[in-house]
């Protein structure tokens, strides 16, 4: 949030949120950000904690796993 700002932040981490659960293409995403930020690359760390928000649930037993129906 430091490096990009808390309104780009927040713009990034919605558009992410959005084009990951409609599998958007690397090239469509990188395209997109390149719109708001100088380097999409500057966008990694806010990707990582969408997958972490996104794994969380997995780990703590809140969703059906494949080792849960074992």
């Amino acid at each position: 949030m430091q490096k990009l700002g808390a309104e780009v932040f927040e713009e990034v981490y919605n558009y992410l949120k959005r084009a990951r659960h409609q599998n958007a293409s690397e090239a469509e995403i990188r395209e997109c950000l390149e719109k708001v930020v100088p380097r999409a690359s500057d966008c990694f760390e806010v990707d990582q904690l969408l997958y972490f928000e996104e794994q969380l649930p997995i780990t703590m037993g809140k969703k059906p796993t494949l080792q849960n129906h074992l």
